[in-house]
């Protein structure tokens, strides 16, 4: 911006000092015509002195541009008010680019009107940045504004009066703004609007409102995001943004909402019938570690006094009552069992740190008489330390040395070895899947010599009641790797095991490190 030039006999000594600047200069007289380019203007377009003054300059203005911007210079002089306008002006190679032409009034001492005063600025690289952004903006259906708060002036893209129901070529001003806004969302919206336009404020304006369309009628939700600019006396001058339709969204996330409002009501009814169920199962296993065993024992002892008193008269008889007493002993280990299965149920007791060294050592002595009598020799190795309840890790482990020394192969000593390592998660076998992610695991590996089984039977094996042989060669209800499972699931872990029939099996037991 060049200063007002005081008089007329100044503008000879002054304007042309700008031949030096690297922007375009001009000044006009009174009537509007053109007294004066620097000497950037002749080198830029190759126009003459005499082609351009006067109104020669529109010549080298676009023919889309020139009639347009003469009527805004001549509207601009006649009202002596300072003009903005942006037009494509021909280069001296024919080529056009995009400048910005501002100029503002000048005046004497005796505030008598001289005529304009200007500059020409290049804006092309700008131009066309503004297109693409305009382009990338249509492509994301976002809206965008531009308020003049001091003209009233609000422009509108053909994006952002769709979503008022609003047709491109509408009129737009802040009142069909309001207008357009949900009755009961107008006035918190408009109190914000006045709040961001406030000296001092940030100017920073993000608020979700509804729209009820003008022409159409829909209710449309509307993310609104701008900023407020304020000139160096604090006055706003400019608040500009965007505006998105997020219907869609709003909806998805009420349905969303709903959906789960009604899951969770789902699992509280489903957790109010699990702890139902548990109690039940609480009350199960009460009765059938008193009231069910008590008729169980009674048999035996029947069964007993019968053999004593009666033996020589029964004869072949005794052989019923031996076979009537095993399985209700058969019955009672299996309702010892189920017991023991049903209680790994309840929920996990507050952990507490277990050195499993210890607690193999304890498991080793409750099963002395079996390792003696078979000759097993086992043989461990240093184990870690881990959280968990003691109860149900004990069982873990008797299943699992039990089941080493129950399936041994006929004439061969039973050999057992337990070893323990660490492997990340990211290192785990696929078929490995612990019930609790972690960085990583615990692996304590039960190797044994015995029978084995051929792999195809790995699922079953694990399964409730499930036996790969029969009563008369090995004992036991077929539970106890049921409970195995469900003592690692309770803790996290998962268990898994390779074998193949006559080499053993190894069980590889997997333990969250916390």
């Amino acid at each position: 911006m060049f200063p007002s030039l005081p008089t007329p006999s100044d503008t000879p000594t002054i304007l042309p000092l700008a031949d030096d600047l690297p922007i375009i200069v001009w000044a006009t007289r009174p009537d509007g015509l053109c007294t004066y380019l620097n000497q950037r203007w002749y080198e830029y377009t190759g126009q003459l002195p005499e082609a351009a003054l006067g109104m020669g300059w529109l010549q080298a203005v676009h023919p889309e541009d020139a009639q347009p911007s003469g009527d805004i210079f001549l509207k601009a002089n006649e009202q002596q008010k300072p003009f903005s306008m942006d037009y494509r002006l021909r280069a001296i190679d024919g080529t056009y680019r995009w400048m910005k032409d501002t100029g503002r009034p000048r005046f004497d001492t005796d505030n008598t009107f001289l005529g304009f005063v200007g500059s020409v600025v290049d804006i092309h690289e700008l131009k066309n940045m503004q297109e693409r952004l305009r382009m990338a903006i249509e492509s994301t259906d976002l809206g965008t504004w531009d308020f003049d708060p001091r003209s009233g002036e609000l422009i509108w893209s053909d994006q952002c009066k769709a979503l008022f129901g609003l047709p491109p070529n509408a009129e737009i001003d802040y009142s069909v703004f309001l207008q357009g806004l949900h009755p009961d969302d107008r006035d918190t919206t408009d109190a914000i609007v006045q709040s961001v336009l406030q000296p001092g404020s940030s100017g920073y304006y993000d608020i979700e409102y509804r729209t009820v369309g003008i022409m159409d009628g829909q209710v449309r939700w509307i993310r609104a995001k701008g900023q407020a600019f304020f000139d160096q006396n604090g006055q706003v001058n400019r608040f500009i943004g965007t505006v998105l339709d997020t219907t869609q969204t709003k909806l998805t996330k009420e349905l969303l909402e709903q959906q789960v409002a009604q899951q969770t009501h789902r699992l509280q009814q489903i957790n109010a019938e699990l702890q139902n169920s548990n109690s039940n199962l609480q009350s199960f296993a009460y009765v059938a570690s008193h009231d069910l065993q008590e008729p169980l024992r009674k048999i035996q002892s029947f069964g007993d006094i019968l053999k004593g008193q009666y033996a020589s008269a029964l004869g072949a008889g005794v052989d019923y009552l031996n076979r009537m007493q095993l399985a209700a002993d058969r019955m009672s280990v299996l309702i010892r069992d189920l017991l023991a299965f049903s209680r790994l149920s309840s929920p996990l007791a507050e952990p507490s740190i277990i050195a499993l060294d210890d607690l193999l050592k304890s498991v080793l002595v409750d099963l002395e008489l079996t390792i003696a009598e078979t000759g097993a020799l086992i043989r461990i190795s240093p184990l870690p330390t881990v959280q968990g309840d003691p109860t149900q890790l004990r069982q873990l482990f008797q299943n699992l040395l039990g089941n080493a020394l129950k399936f041994h192969r006929p004439e061969v000593p039973p050999l057992i070895e337990i070893k323990a390592s660490s492997v990340t998660h990211q290192a785990l076998p696929a078929e490995v899947k612990p019930v609790r992610d972690a960085a990583g695991y615990h692996r304590v590996d039960v190797i044994d010599n015995g029978i084995g089984f051929d792999q195809k039977y790995v699922q079953r094996i694990f399964q409730v009641f499930q036996r790969l042989h029969g009563r008369s060669e090995y004992s036991g209800t077929g539970i106890g790797l049921a409970i195995c499972e469900k003592v690692v699931a309770n803790h996290g872990g998962a268990i898994t095991v390779r074998s193949r029939p006559g080499q053993g099996a190894v069980f590889q037991v997997y333990l969250p490190i916390t």
